[in-house]
């Protein structure tokens, strides 16, 4: 059997306390906008998308839609796993869990098409821009309303 000595079970505890430091750091330190990032970049692929951008998107989603994140916990958990490639592990959650997140997911995806110029780009290599909320271009729409006879 193997001893083990007073100061090896300290540096052991020691790296412990450090990792979980770091780990707790680098969790509080992620926001909104990193799980959106990690999200849509599930979907999409990299995303050419300057910071800028991607907060004014991120503001106008949450004011359009504030109950959709998920609670501060599951988002830090799921955008830590998408960073480190591990989004594998979220078949391991409970199944409300894994429905908060796709249902997440969809609503990140549509707004993402109807506030940025993602699908009006002329080419893939071409930065995301947030346009904001566009009115109707259709010049056949008939936008009055329908009056009673």
């Amino acid at each position: 059997m193997t001893k083990v000595s007073r100061r090896a079970a300290l540096a052991i505890m020691a790296g412990g306390v450090a990792s979980t430091g770091i780990a707790y750091a680098t969790v509080s330190s992620l926001s909104d906008e990193d799980l959106v990032r990690v999200t849509l970049e599930r979907y999409f692929g990299r995303l050419n998308m300057r910071i800028e951008h991607l907060q004014q998107f991120v503001l106008e989603f949450q004011k359009r839609n504030p109950w959709i994140f998920p609670n501060t916990k599951l988002a830090d958990a799921v955008t830590l796993l998408e960073a480190l490639k591990l989004g594998a592990a979220r078949r391991f959650l409970p199944e409300r869990k894994k429905e908060d997140l796709r249902h997440f997911d969809r609503w990140v995806i549509a707004e993402f098409h109807m506030l940025t110029d993602y699908a009006r780009r002329s080419s893939p290599a071409d930065p995301v821009r947030f346009t904001g909320w566009q009115p109707c271009t259709n010049p056949f729409a008939n936008l009055e309303t329908q009056q009673d006879a």
